[in-house]
């Protein structure tokens, strides 16, 4: 490939990377305009890119561009080294340069690792290149890659090795999901590798994706023993020769930072308990596509390995069994006597995982759980309360044994997260039924809030004193309220979410997902919207656990709408901090820009979400985008569109800015049409106030500023005070003159300042 070609490929490479990963196809769509070859190119290189950062590899971008550029790593392609013929480079790491070669005695391809003439001096690494050979040829198992043999040619030392054909788990991963089949045996292959590994006395150190191969018929290959630690014989004197800090770089600690179980992160002595952990993150990346620990530097994430926990894997993979949930837990205990004790242990219950899904017994029996109403599903007798109310002091004081009062107080100038209960039930079966509900939730669609009530139900039946249960089924009810319900069913639907938001708070007044359910409560009862009170009730979450990455996107959502935009966008990085597949979080910058103006900007952050994220929250804004910036036909092009696949358009959002639209080019009957009906199928829906601005801009552009205004003092006081959107819309221009505008807009802004001062 000419160096040219690789220079466009590199540059195409490290634009990509600047997008999340859910934009980059359609990134390279357009900027590779057509060229296939290129644009395949660069998704290789994206697709191999290492999912973490290495202290002993160098970036695959690196060996990949010697390699397609036609630069040598070592001028040693086409040569014989030794009884070995160079065919071409695979990979530069700190350990050396590795090699694909052909050994003609037996016929065979091998991976020949070298490490180079100025680097044998160095014992530290001199002994880790040494010890790589023995630990792994000491290994004979189908799932390590062979050691062939250990020598020295022209005064470099090598390693050939089995040549694995296929690719790695990271690569395999690529930031999303596998199917719990493929998580399992993977699982299996490894785990049994580690177990053989650690039966001879050999903890591996960095266990990730790309140190796991995966061959053209789906066999596990564990590579790369450079860090392996070979256990003393017994009663040898001292500490282990091999230390987990690396001498020559003093502070760095060894291994693959993301992958790290703690005590590695503090630089004590490991054991092959640390395999387990590491095997633990490889597991949850397999299920949802993502690390359990990650920050913005080294440091944040290894404060994370040792103070965070992960998100419930459901949140991302609601197919996972729960059983497979525990497992991956167990392994990422950071108390190490409470992870698996040996590989072999996983082992087992991964086999009896694999047996029990393929017999189909993995499937929790579910409680049927018929309701005559709400009411009888939550009410409790007063003696009930007072003994669920008594267990929980009795709970409370025995957790805080032994503490002094202050030690739960949180410090005014650094905040620290109250400890937050373990939120899983003691039954399986309630909170497989909880984790499957929870991820449905907050789902804008009908089909799934069902699903989720009904999950939900099945988990209090089961577990009448599941706390998280009571909370997540108290947003499930407002969301039905909020987005679904027929008027005559809302009153019973909110009283109904306030019943279970309350028990929540009394089995558990600690728990933050209650008060951060209270907070969505709140914010969402139609012709409500108490926003002091819901900002309050997020705070208080977030002070619990400040990892509750709907929390955060939701506590912008109540910014942006009192004009607190800059508030709104610290949030929203926040939540996609520890949620960055968080897609709706994602898609609040883009609303945030519309508000400021920046139409452009908000134009590109909608068009780089997935429509089927929620297709009329997206489409109505994308339209909205398209029209301030003049793009009339797009903008309507993108409502009919809407329109045809779904005429209902509940809450009428899309046809009010079809009104806009109408109402910009003169269409006055065309118009008003459009607002009629708007207004017939937005009543009752929670998110009315977007709808009821629509309709005041229309007015606005018919020029009827008493419509206008009476529409926009609707919009306001139903949720929508946002000034900086009011006083910078062009659509409201001509509105600008009128006493009742001026009076209207001196209000609001005494309002906005109120909020920017105490909120």
């Amino acid at each position: 490939m000419k160096p040219e070609k690789w220079q466009q490929i590199e540059r195409l490479y490290h634009a990509a990377l600047k997008h999340e990963p859910s934009q980059r196809a359609a990134f390279l769509q357009e900027a590779c305009a057509g060229d296939e070859d290129l644009r395949q190119e660069v998704e290789s290189l994206l697709a191999h890119e290492p999912q973490a950062e290495s202290f002993i590899e160098a970036p695959a971008l690196q060996v990949t561009a010697q390699v397609m550029a036609g630069k040598q790593v070592q001028p040693l392609v086409g040569q014989q080294f030794g009884p070995y013929k160079i065919l071409s480079p695979l990979g530069v790491g700190g350990m050396g340069e590795v090699y694909l070669a052909q050994d003609p005695r037996l016929e065979r391809t091998v991976a020949l690792k070298i490490l180079p003439t100025e680097l044998a001096s160095d014992r530290d690494r001199m002994q880790r290149f040494v010890r790589e050979a023995r630990a792994a040829s000491a290994l004979k198992h189908p799932n390590v890659a062979t050691i062939h043999e250990m020598g020295e040619f022209d005064g470099l030392h090598f390693i050939a090795m089995e040549y694995v054909e296929g690719e790695t788990l990271a690569a395999k991963i690529g930031g999303r999901p596998l199917e719990t089949a493929e998580i399992v045996e993977i699982g299996l292959q490894a785990a049994d590798a580690l177990d053989e590994a650690h039966s001879k006395g050999i903890t591996h150190r960095d266990i990730k994706p790309g140190n796991i191969m995966l061959t053209k018929r789906g066999q596990v290959k564990v590579l790369d023993f450079g860090l392996a630690k070979v256990a003393r014989p017994e009663g040898a004197a001292g500490s282990s020769d091999i230390s987990t800090l690396v001498k020559t770089e003093a502070g760095v600690v060894m291994g693959t930072v993301q992958y790290m179980s703690p005590e590695q992160v503090l630089g004590k002595e490991v054991d092959h308990r640390t395999d387990i952990f590491s095997l633990g993150v490889v597991l949850y990346e397999m299920t949802t596509g993502r690390l359990p620990f990650t920050g913005t530097s080294t440091s944040e994430t290894m404060d994370r390995i040792l103070h965070g926990e992960p998100e419930a894997i459901a949140r991302f993979n609601y197919n996972v069994p729960a059983e497979l949930e525990r497992i991956v837990r167990k392994c990422l205990e950071k108390d190490r006597e409470r992870r698996y004790q040996s590989a072999r242990e996983l082992l087992i219950d991964l086999n009896n995982l694999k047996r029990d899904s393929e017999s189909g017994a993995v499937i929790a029996e579910k409680v049927t759980f018929q309701v005559r109403s709400a009411r009888h599903r939550l009410a409790f007798s007063a003696v009930a309360l007072a003994i669920v109310a008594l267990v929980a002091v009795v709970l409370y004081l025995f957790m805080m044994r032994g503490k002094p009062i202050d030690s739960v107080a949180i410090s005014p100038r650094t905040p620290t997260p109250a400890p937050t209960p373990d939120i899983k039930s003691i039954n399986s079966a309630a909170y497989d039924d909880y984790v499957r509900g929870k991820v449905k939730v907050s789902s804008e669609n009908r089909e799934n809030n069902e699903a989720a009530i009904k999950l939900l139900e099945q988990a209090i039946a089961t577990d009448p004193n599941f706390a998280p249960a009571y909370a997540e089924l108290a947003r499930a009810y407002n969301v039905k309220s909020f987005y679904f319900a027929p008027d005559a069913e809302k009153k019973q639907l909110n009283e109904d979410a306030e019943v279970a938001i309350e028990k929540a708070l009394a089995l558990n007044p600690d728990l933050a997902e209650g008060h951060f359910a209270r907070g969505f409560i709140l914010w969402t009862h139609t012709k409500r919207f108490p926003h002091e009170q819901a900002i309050q009730s997020y705070k208080r979450a977030l002070a619990l656990n400040p990892n509750l990455d709907e929390a955060h996107h939701q506590l912008a959502v109540v910014y942006f709408h009192i004009g607190l935009l800059d508030k709104a966008w610290e949030e929203i990085e926040k939540a996609l901090a520890i949620n960055p597949n968080n897609t709706l979080a994602r898609f609040r910058f883009g609303v945030i820009n519309l508000y400021r103006g920046k139409y452009e900007e908000a134009l590109a952050v909608f068009k780089s979400i997935p429509r089927e994220a929620n297709p009329s929250l997206l489409d109505r804004n994308l339209a909205t985008a398209l029209f301030q910036l003049g793009r009339a036909d797009e903008a309507a092009s993108v409502v009919e569109d809407f329109l045809k696949m779904y005429p209902r358009d509940e809450g009428g959002t899309v046809t009010s800015v079809k009104a806009m639209l109408l109402a910009k080019v003169g269409k006055q009957r065309e118009a008003e049409d459009a607002i009629q009906r708007a207004i017939e199928i937005g009543k009752g829906f929670g998110h009315f106030h977007h709808t009821a601005y629509n309709i005041a801009s229309a007015y606005a552009l018919l020029n009827k500023p008493e419509d206008a205004i009476k529409w926009l003092e609707a919009a306001a006081e139903d949720g929508f005070p946002c000034y900086p959107f009011f006083e910078n819309d062009p659509n409201l221009n001509n509105l600008r003159e009128a006493a009742r505008f001026i009076a209207f807009m001196t209000k609001l802004k005494a309002q906005w300042e109120r909020y920017k001062a105490t909120l």
